[in-house]
């Protein structure tokens, strides 16, 4: 049943831009405007939609719970707290391409979900439609099981000298925590032993004026690298893992700098010589990126690069 969300995605995709041309078109387009926010919950709604056929229905997430959505069996009492008639609890998020850089984290721990919850990621921008008029517009998507996308971006945080709270390593004074049990377990550390997490240790706490780091699980800085070793975890798990491939090429689709900077110049020329092998070594990086990402599959291509 989860593979029927994946599939009627894209259909939902189409919907939310007919009803943004038809309802939201709009002078200017602000970003941080909370558009992203709309978009999210119209994606629930145009979901539910596609699913008028199919024996599941998506529901919101009751309270303050970390989940915005939850795929359930229709017809079946749903019990939140035993997960009772769920089929898969969904996180969306989504990225205004138009941005610096995404304010999304997606920072839940492993521990804190299932294997069957799905992260859905909303690629979109401000698209002019007429002289004057703009409207919200998804370009892009990425929906999959999210415990792969925290596997990858747990091992790259370890590979910057981040670490996780252990009983061993706990940085809390004060817990009073038993000898076998820590409540902070699990929470991320950056390289300077400071909580990346608001639920962290509170002496891990980066100064007075700021409670946690928040640089961990940014939907884009979560795959940067920068070493030799990062570098070698990622394409490792970019080979080994399905999903971790389709995000980190939903992500470099959608921010091509990324891409350019994670290979080498050698490593485009490489590629560029599977479609043309006669193609010069002269030729400057950001031009064999640009032949590159021409040609079809190319991302396939990558993924072999070790």
């Amino acid at each position: 049943m989860i593979n029927k969300i994946i599939e009627h995605s894209i259909h939902v995709q189409n919907r939310i831009n007919e009803f943004s041309y038809n309802t939201l078109k709009t002078r200017g387009g602000r970003i941080g405007s909370g558009m992203g926010m709309l978009l999210e919950a119209l994606w629930g709604y145009y979901m539910n939609l596609e699913l008028m056929e199919e024996p599941i229905e998506i529901a919101w997430m009751p309270d303050h719970q970390y989940n915005d959505f939850v795929c359930l069996e229709k017809g079946i009492e749903w019990i939140p707290d035993i997960r009772k008639g769920e089929i898969c609890r969904i996180e969306v998020k989504s990225m205004n391409s138009g941005a610096d850089e995404s304010k999304a984290h997606f920072d839940v721990l492993k521990s804190e979900i299932c294997p069957t919850d799905l992260l859905l990621v909303l690629s979109w921008e401000w698209k002019k439609i007429s002289e004057f008029h703009y409207i919200p517009y998804i370009v892009d998507f990425f929906i999959g099981p999210a415990i792969d996308i925290i596997e990858l971006r747990d091992a790259l945080h370890l590979a910057r000298g981040g670490v996780f709270v252990s009983p061993d390593n706990c940085p809390e004074s004060s817990c009073n925590c038993s000898q076998d049990f820590c409540k902070y377990i699990g929470e991320p550390l950056n390289s300077s032993l400071k909580r990346e997490r608001l639920s962290g240790p509170p002496e891990a706490r980066p100064s007075a004026k700021v409670s946690y780091a928040a640089n961990f699980g940014g939907l884009l800085r979560m795959i940067k690298t920068s070493s030799e070793e990062s570098r070698a975890i990622f394409r490792r798990i970019r080979l080994d893992n399905d999903t971790a491939h389709r995000y980190i090429s939903f992500i470099h689709r959608n921010y091509n700098a990324e891409e350019l900077n994670q290979f080498t110049k050698n490593e485009w020329l490489k590629i560029a010589r599977m479609y043309n092998p006669n193609i010069l070594s002269s030729i400057s990086k950001n031009d064999l990126y640009e032949f590159v990402k021409s040609n079809p599959n190319y991302q396939d291509l990558l993924r072999g690069i070790m």
